[in-house]
């Protein structure tokens, strides 16, 4: 059994846990992704989360938080990158030339085909950006007719250690968890997630 020195390699509670704690807080239905796309790109997970919800036929909205607030922008970027224009190929094959990572490369050959560095600066460097514009371009491979809304992060970064009163990073959590600060959680999770994540950890610690 894993110790708390491992805290963010694996989930610290178990999946039906973090179901009982979805449908506490009102969530009406909890859908699991299969481990092939859970574990995969941004660029598959996103695939396989939009296949799953397209094909239930009963979803509307689909929302995921972004550094960048404006939908516009993403799904500008989301076009490119789905239809891959022969400039914008052109411009990655070039940056790859250089040497420099793919997803760097794919960066700056972005920023040169939309060429307005003021407006589209950074976009692809936010993680829930990267994500987010994933999700859409995955909307646009299935033709889907769900509406995506963005969730603009607010407060905290995706890997800040620091947190308010009320909100706070996974990343944050996780460092509070690992060295014990659980009484801090309380105002930053729900009583019921709070308890749920109480039992697990409990739970954790006999049996390791």
């Amino acid at each position: 059994m894993e110790t708390l020195h491992n805290v963010g390699s694996t989930s610290l509670i178990d999946k039906w846990s973090k179901a009982q704690s979805a449908i506490e807080c009102g969530i009406d239905l909890v859908l699991e992704l299969p481990t092939f796309y859970a574990i995969s790109s941004a660029e598959n997970f996103a695939e396989g989360a939009i296949k799953i919800l397209d094909s239930l036929k009963v979803v509307d909205y689909l929302s995921f938080g972004a550094e960048t607030p404006d939908i516009e922008i993403l799904d500008r970027c989301a076009d490119v990158l789905y239809n891959e224009p022969r400039e914008y190929k052109s411009l990655l094959s070039h940056e790859l030339k250089k040497g420099i990572s793919f997803p760097k490369a794919r960066e700056n050959a972005l920023m040169l085909y939309l060429n307005d560095i003021r407006k589209f600066a950074n976009v692809l460097s936010s993680p829930n950006n990267i994500l987010g514009i994933e999700y859409l371009k995955a909307l646009k491979k299935f033709k889907s007719n769900i509406i995506p809304i963005s969730i603009p992060r607010y407060k905290t970064g995706y890997n800040d250690l620091s947190y308010t009163e009320d909100t706070a990073s996974s990343t944050a959590i996780r460092n509070m968890i690992k060295n014990n600060g659980f009484n801090a959680l309380q105002t930053l999770m729900p009583a019921s997630s709070y308890s749920i994540l109480l039992q697990n950890m409990k739970a954790r610690t006999h049996y390791s």
